[in-house]
């Protein structure tokens, strides 16, 4: 695996000359959230809300993470080497630590630790790639801190709406599935209207949830630009070659 931040070249050796692409940012800063999540819930009762909106999230961010080893595979110019160097960590590390997701696979080899650590090898990998980013690129110090704060909102919008509405009788957000689904209605700006908050701390969480689910997009668009621009590029100097 390269780190994030890195393009990827003799077989996933990271070339720190290349400057980073805004995915690479998005995955380095997933991996940061997603060791946090994880060590926070070693504190929670694991019958607890919290613990499975914490799954959850921690379900998406190892999708997020086979994509990025679907992606550096594919950019890897020694497929071979990648697979027998950091290839292997690359996969491990999108392979859920939660217990609701490793219930039959993992936790019945007794191998749960084993992929936090290796997750916490992805977040110490993901730490470094963001400096080096902010060393190569100073543009990048803008990318990662939106990123940041907005994947740093959008959780601890979840997690605080779970809690306030959790201690209100005529709440309908008391489970972590509906709030998880409630915040992808809300920063669509969709709003069906079958769940909602009904505290005050959970309608102010819901407007800053909007408020982010507007910037969040706008900040994905640049992200497919970006990799648009990379393909484009790509493309044409491979046909100036011919």
């Amino acid at each position: 695996m390269s780190d994030k931040g890195d393009q990827i070249v003799e077989g996933g050796t990271p070339s720190t000359r290349e400057k980073p692409h805004s995915f690479n940012l998005f995955v380095a800063v997933s991996g940061i959230i997603s060791i946090t999540l994880l060590i926070w819930r070693l504190t929670l009762n694991p019958e607890s809300e919290t613990v499975r909106l914490i799954d959850m999230f921690d379900l998406g961010i190892c999708v997020i993470f086979f994509c990025d080893f679907l992606y550096n595979f594919y950019h890897a110019k020694k497929k071979i080497k990648y697979l027998l160097t950091w290839g292997p960590v690359d996969l491990l590390a999108s392979v859920p630590a939660s217990q609701f997701a490793t219930t039959t696979i993992v936790h019945t080899l007794h191998w749960p630790h084993l992929f936090r650590i290796i997750q916490g090898v992805r977040a110490i990998k993901s730490l470094h790639a963001i400096i080096n980013a902010v060393r190569l690129d100073r543009r990048s110090v803008i990318i990662i801190t939106g990123f940041l704060i907005a994947e740093v909102t959008i959780v601890g919008c979840c997690f605080a709406v779970l809690q306030f509405e959790s201690q209100d009788p005529n709440a309908n957000l008391t489970n972590a599935s509906d709030v998880l689904w409630w915040s992808v209605v809300t920063m669509s700006t969709v709003g069906y209207g079958d769940f909602y908050p009904v505290t005050v701390g959970g309608r102010f969480m819901a407007a800053l949830l909007m408020f982010v689910g507007i910037v969040l997009f706008a900040m994905m668009a640049g992200v497919f630009a970006d990799l648009l621009r990379s393909a484009a590029s790509e493309v044409a100097r491979k046909e100036n070659k011919k």
